[in-house]
């Protein structure tokens, strides 16, 4: 189980000694102390369209796409899905142009599995459409070249690269590349190829660095033409990326300069919520490793929240976690799902919205997050209570320094006629300014503690 502030409402599973119906809590609450999963309930499978390092995995675009021409069978998106969890899928794109993509299904198998999205509608014009193809909490960016109308032939083309030793020939990078920033479709590589029969082509390179490349098309003529493939992905490091490709039996390579990345400024928020900001971690036993990423974003109980996603190096179960800002007060709430306390006490609504910090704190600031409830038929008070114990704490986590850290103390409390008692061992977790938990310590399971992040 995760000591990870984002789920610490788990601390009602640890001992209670007060009261003889919290030790019946206790006992019954221990039973489930496991890697929490997300409170949405269903079949619907799991998993990711990105790699661990929040790559793109390989896609493939089929068939020939002509403008006011209706998309058939053979015009489909095969996408690469890593399944943590079995079930009906359903893959889908943003209309673009007049037309989209989409597929559903059941997958048995956990691990890397390739399905295909179908494509509908009509291309309206000519160019190049950047989809955004989405699953589960995931999405990943594809791009689809459409043809003139005037243009287009059947049947697979034959050609072959045009090369100088193992460069491609005249290889023409278009747009700007930089470490950690998003690709888009201005990102580009032209490249020279020898047409013998006309016909659809298709290229994709390997993802290099975080990014990769890929075009389809037409060609309608013989003898030597450029073809332009488009990227994707997030380049993740500097220097010279160099790229293969491959048609066939030929192949060559061409080479993109990506810029060293730039700090953005410091945030002022002690618990970031930009999306595909990604923080990792060594889990309190030692024996794992965790990797939180900040993924789209939910709407549970009217509120709007950002869903998190940790994925854990030795394989699922994973963890989905919801929270949200209170811009006007600077507060951060968390979902906490009812359910964790079933056949012991009892709320009137699914989820608890806690009150777990807040962006302006001061040594010795404490509050609480309050919920009635029912314990065979007599009227209690689940209380998550906080502390800050010092509001400008330096600590250091696995050789990195950090100042500016909020240490909070977290307890879970039962309230009966006025009267609490804390029913799990206090908790510390510290936050810091701008990058947000960066270790959180538990008598019971020990110490989580940053390793690598990156807000954006």
């Amino acid at each position: 189980m995760t000591i990870f502030p984002f789920i610490f409402y788990n601390s009602v599973l640890f001992m209670s000694r007060y009261l003889s119906f919290l030790s019946v809590l206790l006992l019954l609450l221990i039973v489930s102390c496991q890697k929490e999963e997300s409170f949405e309930q269903g079949k619907a499978s799991k998993g990711s369209l990105q790699s661990s390092a929040g790559d793109c995995l390989s896609k493939k675009v089929g068939g020939t796409y002509t403008a006011t021409k209706s998309l058939a069978d053979s015009n489909y998106i095969d996408v690469t899905i890593d399944i943590t969890e079995v079930g009906h899928y359903t893959v889908y794109t943003d209309t673009i142009n007049g037309y989209y993509f989409s597929g559903s299904g059941n997958i048995s198998t956990v691990g890397s599995n390739s399905v295909r999205m179908k494509g509908f509608g009509t291309p309206g014009s000519a160019g190049t459409n950047d989809f955004t193809v989405f699953y589960d909490s995931s999405f990943c960016s594809v791009g689809v070249t459409v043809l003139p109308s005037t243009g287009g032939s059947g049947g697979t083309a034959v050609y072959t690269l045009q090369s100088s030793g193992a460069d491609c020939m005249n290889a023409i990078p278009a747009g700007t590349y930089t470490q950690g920033v998003a690709l888009t479709s201005a990102n580009k590589i032209t490249i020279q190829v020898n047409v013998t029969n006309v016909g659809t082509w298709n290229v994709t390179t390997p993802s290099v660095a975080g990014f990769s490349f890929s075009g389809s098309g037409t060609f309608t003529a013989t003898g030597v033409q450029s073809i332009t493939l488009t990227a994707s992905g997030t380049p993740n490091a500097s220097g010279s990326q160099v790229f293969p490709v491959t048609v066939g039996t030929s192949s060559c390579s061409f080479t993109i300069a990506v810029a060293a990345g730039t700090n953005p400024p410091l945030s002022a928020d002690y618990f970031p919520l930009t999306q595909n900001s990604y923080w990792t971690y060594d889990d309190g036993a030692g024996s794992d490793t965790l990797k939180t990423t900040v993924s789209g974003t939910a709407t549970i109980g009217g509120k709007s929240y950002q869903r998190f996603i940790s994925t854990y190096e030795l394989g699922p179960p994973n963890d989905t976690s919801f929270y949200r800002k209170d811009n006007a007060t600077g507060f951060y709430y968390t979902i906490v799902d009812t359910s964790a306390f079933a056949g012991l006490v009892s709320f009137t609504q699914p989820t608890l919205d806690v009150l777990f910090l807040k962006n302006s704190l001061t040594t010795g600031a404490t509050w609480n997050s309050d919920f009635n409830a029912k314990f065979q038929g007599q009227s209690v008070t689940v209380r998550f209570k906080f502390t800050c114990t010092n509001a400008n704490a330096t600590i250091t986590a696995n050789g990195k320094t950090f100042s500016n850290v909020y240490q909070i103390s977290s307890v879970v409390q039962i309230g009966i006629l006025g009267t609490f008692s804390d029913i799990s061992t206090p908790q510390d977790i510290f936050y810091a300014k701008g990058i947000g938990l960066v270790k959180a310590s538990d008598p019971s399971f020990g110490d989580q503690v940053i390793r690598y992040y990156k807000v954006f």
